[in-house]
């Protein structure tokens, strides 16, 4: 039987970050002992897209039916287009060097 390993949304987003800021997942993977490469690159994919409150664990939230998609904050928005931003800069970077 497969053991799965949760992390806390503080350790998913610093390594989102992390890997925003060029460190690489190689170097991510080790640091933070996760066992999976493929989960780090989904958190990227998730944190891009929606922000980071999209890495929070929603498991266990008692479900109201099909909700409708709400607005974003602005706050939400900003950190979203950050993303993106820094996503972009990267892939610049890469490109480069």
């Amino acid at each position: 039987m497969k053991s799965t390993k949760n992390y806390p949304y503080e350790v998913k987003k610093q390594i989102v970050e992390m890997y925003f800021e060029g460190h690489s997942v190689t170097d991510l993977v080790e640091q933070f002992e996760v066992r999976d490469r493929r989960r780090i690159y989904d958190w990227i994919e998730k944190a891009r897209e929606e922000g980071y409150r999209a890495l929070e664990d929603g498991r266990g939230l008692r479900s109201t039916g099909k909700k409708k998609k709400e607005e974003q904050s602005l706050e939400e928005e900003y950190e979203k287009l950050k993303l993106e931003n820094e996503y972009l800069k990267k892939l610049l970077d890469l490109k480069r060097g």
